[in-house]
């Protein structure tokens, strides 16, 4: 028997739906043939519309195995429960979520998203609704002077704790390599522009009997493709202590479909350099209240430094292999 809240949800829609389950951030709905995700969305009518025409053209251009958002049987996106909260249906796909720590899976993704920027190549799409395309350079700058802010009010700050004393302890050697990060991010230009995923990470895509399914296109928009190949990689370094195996398999596998260049390598250079976990973790703690600070903001902002030896490993290995100075 189905929850009352969800049955009275997806009464508004035209499918048949026999059980549900809880998914990651959505209700799982099953049918006779199609696998469906239910969830709460911040996103607008026209946005949804927008993600939707977006996975049509790419279906139109031979990259399937996408979620397609569906409309309900008053022919909206959006869809209203009794309190006025609003919920999306998308048709989606079953099967495990790639494997973050398998380098099997990296291979996939990586082929996968070269996959995606290869067939994106021949679209030409036209919204009103698409997401602000901001320059890399000027992306980093903005996070640069973020933290050049909040280290202003750490060290202003009469009563410091474990947190504070510990930002400060490390901000020396990262300004040194977020302002060389941003020089090279100003003086590099990636080989080509298209459309970007804008959230492809691993709980984007999953691994089906066949082929992976890339899942979630609500950020999609256009600017660098380059950029999407280090936001996956980013969390993979993050989660396997910065082996290079992983970097390496994924760039290699990406390199096959769609080459990359001299400037591309270098351009991700200047990406990996920047302490982007550093400024996520500060950011974090400015946007809650200061008075009483969360001892997983400790434990995050201890981590990242613990790993700050491998990751400085890593980026001196990345140079060397990729030759990005010659």
């Amino acid at each position: 028997m189905l929850n009352e809240k969800y049955q009275a949800l997806l009464d508004q829609y035209d499918i048949s739906v026999s059980h549900t389950r809880r998914g990651r951030g959505c209700v799982l709905c099953f049918g006779e043939n199609d696998v469906y995700a239910l969830s709460q969305t911040s996103l607008s009518e026209e946005r949804l519309g927008a993600v939707s025409e977006w996975t049509l053209a790419m279906h139109d251009h031979h990259f399937y195995k996408t979620d397609q958002y569906i409309l309900n049987k008053d022919g909206y996106f959006l869809t209203f429960d009794r309190y006025y909260e609003t919920f999306a249906l998308r048709k989606t796909y079953l099967g495990t979520e790639c494997d973050i720590h398998a380098l099997k899976d990296i291979r996939s993704s990586a082929e996968n998203l070269a996959s995606f920027h290869n067939h994106c190549l021949a679209i030409s799409f036209s919204s009103e609704n698409l997401r602000k395309y901001t320059s890399i350079s000027t992306y980093y700058e903005q996070k640069y002077l973020e933290l050049k802010s909040i280290a202003r009010y750490i060290r202003k700050r009469k009563k410091k704790g474990i947190f504070e004393y510990l930002f400060l302890e490390q901000t020396k050697a990262f300004w040194e390599q977020m302002e060389r990060s941003i020089q090279i991010l100003n003086e590099t230009t990636p080989s080509r522009r298209g459309w970007c995923h804008g959230a492809y990470n691993h709980h984007n895509i999953i691994m089906t009997s066949t082929a992976p399914a890339t899942i979630h296109f609500e950020h999609f928009y256009h600017g660098y493709p380059i950029l999407d190949v280090y936001y996956f990689l980013k969390k993979a370094l993050e989660k396997n202590n910065y082996n290079f195996a992983f970097c390496e398999t994924f760039l290699s596998n990406y390199d096959r479909f769609m080459p990359l260049s001299k400037d591309d390598l270098l351009c991700l250079y200047g990406l990996f350099l920047f302490p982007e976990k550093f400024w996520k973790i500060s950011n974090q703690y400015m946007a809650h209240k200061k008075h009483w600070i969360s001892p997983r903001y400790i434990e995050k902002l201890e981590e990242f430094i613990h790993n700050k030896e491998a990751r400085s490993i890593f980026l001196e290995k990345y140079v060397q292999i990729y030759n990005v100075f010659s």
